[in-house]
């Protein structure tokens, strides 16, 4: 019976080819595309989506390095590590939440961090893994003139093969965000937009403009504020959000 050079039989086994044998390190056309094309239109909904849709099937490169597992003091009386295991780089958002990286290609992997190992991975399981991992963000190629901030709503709807639009574009959030307003008396207006200039990447993700004829009350904003936290629509398909009250 034939072996491996361990000793251990080759019957049985189900050898499954390598899917990235042929990888080249480059960027998927179709990705790379869509991440320039966001990053010179932020404010076009269509570009959001147009990057969501070129991840379909597109493989990333995940950042891995090396974590001390087991430590111990050497002869020397200093702390030495006897073990070390291999970890995707997990990074902090600027609002304190986990945020998982992805790479397009080698090359900004490797600018980006010179000691991690890139790992080819789907980004459906790249996705599926920051969420099992309770990380609501992933960032496509940071540290790039093309980065991509793929945010809460975005990245289940992605994992879940569900269609996806920012919460500033998206109707039915306007429709609850109207809703909404009919009941507060002193609102006299109400309007959804982007939340940042630079949306791809940073800053909230929606921006409700509030227009009022009269001074309010800081605990009517509250209550406003605990409405929109409250509302299921607002919730699920809103990934963060700016108030900004005008004089109308």
């Amino acid at each position: 019976m034939s072996t491996d050079s361990a000793g251990q039989p080759w019957e049985g086994r189900n050898l499954a080819p390598n899917p990235f044998s042929g990888d080249t390190g480059e960027a998927d056309a179709a990705l790379l595309t869509a991440l320039e094309a966001v990053a010179a239109t932020p404010l076009e909904p269509s570009a959001h989506e147009g990057v969501v849709a070129a991840l379909a099937g597109a493989r990333l490169y995940a950042p891995i390095v090396p974590i001390a597992v087991d430590h111990g003091v050497g002869e020397n009386g200093l702390m030495v590590d006897n073990s070390s295991d291999m970890a995707m780089v997990r990074l902090r958002a600027e609002d304190g939440r986990e945020c998982t990286p992805g790479f397009s290609a080698i090359p900004p992997l490797s600018q980006w961090h010179p000691q991690a190992r890139p790992v080819p991975i789907e980004a459906e399981r790249l996705a599926l893994g920051a969420v099992e991992a309770e990380s609501q963000l992933v960032v496509i190629d940071p540290g790039t003139d093309r980065s991509f901030l793929l945010r809460r709503p975005a990245l289940f709807a992605f994992a879940q093969g569900q269609p996806w639009t920012p919460a500033w574009a998206d109707p039915t959030v306007a429709e609850a965000a109207v809703a909404l307003a009919g009941r507060f008396p002193w609102l006299a207006r109400i309007a959804v937009s982007p939340g940042s200039a630079r949306v791809h990447v940073e800053g909230p993700e929606l921006g409700i403009r509030l227009g009022v004829r009269d001074d309010v009350p800081a605990e009517e904003i509250d209550r406003f504020q605990r409405a929109l936290a409250a509302d299921p629509i607002i919730v699920e398909r809103a990934d963060s959000l700016a108030i900004q009250l005008t004089r109308v």
